[in-house]
């Protein structure tokens, strides 16, 4: 009758994109401690650096504090950056209002 929601992704390493069925490598972030889907290809360019620790792939976004790469690091572009469906998905997201005002009348700070 309804669709179930997908299911959290709990391991990392590699797979494909549940969007477009490209292979990515899911990395867990090291400040949210979420998993995201990064491009297996290193990349010069990227703006995320991947380190594996105990059989786990991390990464970290290049900040000012630390731009560069350090040991064991590989840099690389995280995959919403090249999906065409996420793209897509993104786009149709900001097209369509997420809170719809119509029939509300505003309060007196609003007008």
């Amino acid at each position: 009758m309804y669709d179930r929601p997908p299911t959290p992704r709990r391991t990392t390493g590699f797979g494909t994109c549940d969007d477009c069925g490209r292979r990515v490598l899911y990395a867990l972030t090291d400040k949210h401690r979420r998993i995201i889907a990064i491009d297996p290809d290193p990349d010069p360019a990227g703006n995320q650096a991947v380190s594996v620790k105990e059989q786990t792939y991390w990464t970290r976004q290049l900040t000012l504090d630390r731009p560069r790469a350090e040991d064991r690091e590989v840099l690389r572009k995280p995959h919403f950056a090249s999906c065409p469906t996420a793209r897509a998905k993104a786009a149709a997201r900001r097209r369509t209002p997420h809170r719809a005002n119509f029939g509300v009348r505003p309060v007196r700070w609003q007008r």
